[in-house]
């Protein structure tokens, strides 16, 4: 097996810099990424709670003992609510990058 080249693998020391210019792009790919990802997310969030209904779903055919319902409707619950701390999460690292 061939060695990787040492620019490569080799750490940088602790008192290295970052060329700022280097920074700026790798910050404005960040942001890139991190709004892309945020649409998608409030994307997400928005068919979520769309099918949700303000807590009452459709029911499906499957669903003919009521238990089943409710435990659809408590888990369609989790879920947008892990999602809105998902996009709640990524505005905070938006919020973290220079503008």
């Amino acid at each position: 097996r061939a060695p990787a080249p040492a620019s490569a693998s080799a750490p940088r020391p602790a008192d290295a810099k970052v060329d700022p210019a280097e920074q700026r792009a790798r910050d404005s790919d960040a942001r890139r990424i991190l709004e892309a990802e945020l649409r998608r997310a409030e994307t997400d969030l928005a068919a979520m709670q769309k099918e949700f209904n303000n807590g009452q779903p459709e029911r499906l055919d499957s669903e003919r003992n009521f238990q089943r319902y409710l435990d659809r409707v408590a888990d369609m619950k989790a879920a947008i609510e892990r999602k809105e701390d998902d996009i709640a999460a990524i505005r905070r690292e938006l919020g973290k990058l220079p503008q």
